[in-house]
């Protein structure tokens, strides 16, 4: 398992001081955030050249990117119009592939049984237009996915391509424990996001809810080789927070 720096620790940063960041504080990998950070892809003074030279120039991998949300519904209206939320969804779809992704991280809609409905059919429709592309379905508090019996809810109606987001901040928010979702779906897990309750950062993972060393210890028993995603909340010295993340990740991997 390698370690990546999540873009939210630094919203403020355009991509190349991002890069330096996550270099300079020793990570492999970087995810970036669609939306919320100026070190955004889309960022209208970005190309797509530019964001493959800025990672290669950095030496650093591309883990993840944080699509707009499944919703069912127009963004700009109170409208359901699940068509129209898929194309959006594939056009972001399509940037993380030409950046080198074969994956995409999303979460769904409001909690209500019209927002299950179009998660369904969504993420089963993305996965047949696109092939060979993964979706990793996050949870949060107040969605339609935020604890374990929601996946167990809806994982068994989606293709084997769709995936688990394991968000230990977002379970741990939702009051849900991280280790029961990572125990029962830990052949299912696309990507991992390491974060406390209430943004805390991981230099305090083993001081407060999130036992982490017994989750990395589950996660490389269950074979889990994906990257594990540091995501601090913005700091005043993201530099600092981020290399003392990495430091305390090391010493229990």
């Amino acid at each position: 398992m390698q370690l990546s720096l999540s873009a939210s620790v630094c919203p403020q940063y355009r991509l190349p001081e991002f890069l330096e960041l996550a270099k300079g504080a020793g990570f492999w990998g970087v995810e970036l955030l669609r939306a919320d950070s100026q070190s955004s892809p889309v960022h209208p003074e970005f190309s797509v050249r530019m964001v493959r030279d800025c990672l290669q120039v950095a030496g650093l991998h591309l883990t993840g990117l944080n699509i707009r949300d499944l919703t069912g519904r127009k963004a700009d209206a109170d409208e359901r119009n699940l068509n129209y939320n898929l194309r959006q969804l594939e056009w972001d779809i399509h940037l993380g592939r030409s950046l080198g992704l074969r994956t995409a991280n999303l979460r769904g809609g409001a909690r209500t049984d019209e927002a299950l409905e179009d998660l369904i059919a969504g993420v089963n429709q993305l996965l047949d237009r696109v092939p060979s592309l993964s979706l990793n379905l996050a949870s949060a508090p107040g969605t339609r996915l935020q604890d374990l019996e929601d996946y167990r809810d809806l994982m068994p109606r989606l293709g084997a391509r769709a995936r688990v987001l394991l968000d230990t901040g977002e379970l741990l928010a939702a009051g849900e424990d991280p280790l029961r979702v990572a125990g029962e779906f830990a052949g299912r897990i696309g990507l991992v996001h390491l974060r406390d309750g209430a943004g805390a950062q991981p230099v305090q993972f083993g001081q407060r809810e999130l036992r982490c060393a017994a989750l990395l210890r589950l996660l490389r028993e269950s074979g889990y080789d994906g990257a594990l995603v540091v995501e601090l909340a913005p700091a005043e010295e993201p530099l600092e927070a981020a290399i003392a993340a990495r430091q305390y990740l090391e010493r229990i991997l």
